[in-house]
């Protein structure tokens, strides 16, 4: 089931239907009522602890109450918490110093991108990505653009890439990977439930999952056999939903291919050549 609630409806919702609930359910409905802010950032464990259940029981009571599961009450909580926020205040004055602010913003916030990355876990990604025998790259939403390009850049380097665009391509194509491929997945939130089916497909099939996402605690990353988590300062995932921002996922990209290019060698050298001669080819005059 899937609820189709009017933005602010979620609470009201919940409140007219806890009554029918069980008592296990009951319990976590009154956690989400007593703290609607607070679960657009918990995961589910964290919700289960709170109301002494189950992380079962967290999930079962989102479906008792008509969602389709956890994720989705988040989101929709996300939503309505959206709506009460006042607009964010700038000290810039005008367009152009909005922008450059935009770029201090991202400046400053280079330490925390990094924060949570591994020299292993990159060590690892990269010497996957270097020695499969074949990638699909998945992104959905707004991380479709970026499974775009990485599967393009992937490919001048010489290594064998494809991005489906479409979910049900995507669920075929990780079907037919094998443990000597590698599924390159990249969502925001790490809640993408299309993405995750994908992640955890892949993982059936053997293949190596490397996930880049925001949250550490998402279900994409718990799908993945490495996780790179990078995300911009004061992040949460309320802002990931409302005001989503790629730089942080467009730079580690960039780094993970700058350092596929070192690892490949005279493979990526030999690839690049070939790519850039086609494009003299076509560039006019």
């Amino acid at each position: 089931m899937s609820m189709d609630l009017a933005p602010g409806g979620v609470v009201p919702h919940i409140r007219s239907i806890i009554p029918s609930l069980l008592p296990a359910e009951r319990a976590v409905a009154e956690v989400f009522l007593e703290r609607p802010a607070d679960i657009v950032e918990m995961s589910s464990q964290q919700v289960a602890d709170a109301a002494g259940a189950s992380r079962a029981s967290v999930v079962r009571t989102c479906q008792s109450l008509g969602f389709g599961g956890y994720q989705q009450l988040r989101v929709l909580l996300a939503r309505d918490a959206a709506r009460a926020l006042p607009t964010q205040e700038r000290s810039a004055d005008g367009p152009f110093a909005i922008v450059t602010e935009t770029f201090a913003h991202v400046g400053e916030s280079i330490a925390a991108m990094t924060a949570l990355l591994t020299t292993e876990d990159v060590t690892r990604a990269v010497s996957a990505l270097a020695s499969a025998e074949s990638i699909v790259v998945i992104g959905n939403g707004l991380s479709a653009a970026l499974a775009a390009d990485t599967d393009a850049r992937m490919r001048s380097l010489g290594l064998r890439s494809h991005a489906p665009t479409d979910s049900i391509a995507q669920q075929v194509a990780v079907r037919l990977l094998t443990d000597r491929d590698v599924a390159l997945i990249i969502s925001g939130s790490g809640a993408t439930s299309a993405s995750t089916k994908a992640a955890q497909a892949a993982r059936e099939r053997g293949a190596t999952v490397v996930s880049v996402t925001s949250f550490a605690r998402s279900t994409l990353a718990a799908a993945s056999d490495i996780a790179l988590v990078v995300g911009m300062r004061d992040l949460s995932f309320q802002r990931e939903l409302a005001v989503t921002s790629r730089i942080p996922h467009v730079i580690l990209l960039e780094g993970l291919m700058a350092a596929l290019t070192d690892a490949l060698g005279d493979r990526a050298s030999a690839a690049m050549a070939a790519t850039l001669e086609v494009i003299s080819g076509n560039l006019g005059e």
